[in-house]
């Protein structure tokens, strides 16, 4: 009798495994697709359908489809930082390299200067430093420097926000 309760508890011990590691098994395949439909965001980022920003998913960039208004560099960033859109309230001012991802992606986005070299600030220091940033001409595409000063030629600028901060 004894060995036959032992056997019946075995095997209900590995029925109960069998179900769990199918349950598993199961729920993380689901997941798996989900971040593969969804260009390995999890969980799936905001539609990109939105008038006021546009996702760039193979960048893991949220950008501004409008410029704001044309300001200094502190001006700007503190704009960013103020910024409530989509819900989100962890704007900034795009990095170097993420300012020429905007340049290249231009036409994706819409809304850009792109005449009377109309330049656009970065967040990155220029290597000049007192107060230069790196900024870009989108009009020709060159990167350049500019100083924050007072109000002097204040430059456009657009918000950026990471999309891996949805996670």
């Amino acid at each position: 009798m004894q060995k036959n309760e032992n056997k019946m508890i075995k095997t209900m011990y590995f029925r109960v495994t069998i179900i769990l590691m199918t349950a598993v098994f199961f729920f993380s395949s689901c997941a798996l697709i989900e971040v593969l439909v969804n260009n390995g965001a999890y969980p799936p980022p905001p539609s990109s359908n939105n008038e006021n920003y546009i996702i760039l998913a193979d960048y893991g960039l949220m950008v501004m489809k409008k410029d704001m208004v044309k300001s200094t560099w502190s001006n700007a960033c503190k704009m960013c930082e103020d910024l409530r859109l989509g819900g989100f309230s962890d704007w900034r001012l795009p990095t170097q390299g993420e300012l020429a991802i905007l340049y290249n992606e231009r036409n994706k986005i819409g809304g850009f200067e792109t005449f009377n070299n109309t330049q656009y600030w970065s967040s990155t220091p220029s290597s000049y430093g007192g107060g230069f940033y790196v900024c870009m001409n989108f009009t020709t595409g060159s990167m350049g420097n500019h100083l924050d000063m007072f109000n002097q030629q204040p430059l456009a600028f657009r918000c950026v926000r990471s999309v891996a901060a949805l996670r």
